[in-house]
């Protein structure tokens, strides 16, 4: 018996623990199913090229109740088969990511995700490369799904499943530091913890404020790669972020050759501040010239 289309796109969703389809991914994953089956093995004939190729297929397989469109969404499908069905309520991390390939879940929805924050973010924030792709491939395909095909759009939906999503641009050479995780069979990008630290110090708004974000770091301080936070900051390259970075490690008590060398590099006779948006106060880090600006604990009365 001949492989339908819907059969193959199932199949191959049902494997990924997915539930819901963006058009770019039914392209791929039917034409992986055209390379994969010979002609006499499937129903269909032609390869696709585009999402638009994929139009009656998909109409099908809404009035056969195998997909349904998401509403506001018109570009994904939830699948609606039994394996979809008893896994509870849709997950805003897969339709996000469905909706942009390319987009890193960071600041105050990072803290959370790694357990950093008891705060309840009321929107998700979102990082994405200026430049639209940031050079990253859809997680779950290939370069060669890729062949002689368009990339997939990046969308930015405003809501998701009824939530409000802040999308933050940044330049190219600022997006890194985050990784691919799979708490729900499939995968999704999020900031490591030592880049969701440092994108605190530098927006603590988005992070739940600063004091929020210092006591991420406390409790954050026996799992953090100080290499790896190390080269961030090098990479970074700002001087103020060194400054910040510094004293927090400081305080923590973190020992590393490169704070040491930040320290001796840190800005003489200006007026950095913990908190760029705050006014500058009189409590004073005098190794690292920097204002203690913050109404706040530091991290050393809170680290466990």
């Amino acid at each position: 018996m001949k492989t339908t289309g819907s059969d193959a796109l199932l199949e191959q969703l049902a494997s990924q623990h997915r539930r819901v389809v963006a058009d770019w991914r039914a392209l791929i994953l039917l034409r992986r199913a055209t390379f994969d089956l010979a002609p006499h093995e499937r129903r269909w004939t032609q390869l696709p090229r585009e999402p638009a190729d994929l139009t009656p297929l998909l109409r099908q397989m809404r009035r056969r109740h195998e997909i349904s469109p998401l509403e506001r969404l018109p570009f994904l499908c939830e699948v609606t088969v039994p394996y979809a069905r008893h896994s509870g309520p849709l997950d805003e991390d897969e339709v996000l990511f469905e909706a942009n390939p390319y987009a890193v879940l960071s600041h105050l929805s990072a803290l959370t995700f790694h357990g950093l924050s008891d705060d309840l973010p009321k929107r998700i924030i979102v990082t994405v490369s200026r430049d639209g792709r940031g050079d990253l491939l859809p997680l779950g395909t290939e370069p060669r799904d890729w062949e002689g095909i368009l990339p997939a759009a990046g969308r930015k939906p405003a809501l998701v499943l009824g939530r409000l999503v802040h999308w933050m641009s940044i330049k190219p050479e600022w997006f890194f530091g985050f990784a691919a995780y799979q708490p729900r069979g499939y995968p999704i990008r999020v900031t490591t913890p030592e880049r969701t630290l440092l994108d605190g110090l530098q927006a603590p708004e988005l992070s739940g404020g600063i004091e929020n974000v210092l006591r991420a770091w406390a409790s954050a301080r026996d799992m953090i790669d100080l290499d790896r936070l190390v080269s961030y900051v090098d990479r970074f390259d700002i001087g103020i972020l060194r400054q910040r970075a510094g004293f927090v490690l400081d305080e923590l008590g973190l020992v590393h050759p490169g704070i040491d060398e930040w320290r001796h590099r840190a800005n003489r006779g200006g007026s950095s501040r913990l908190v760029g948006a705050a006014p500058y106060a009189p409590r004073f880090s005098e190794p690292w010239n920097l204002s203690l600006n913050g109404p706040v604990a530091m991290p050393r009365d809170s680290a466990p």
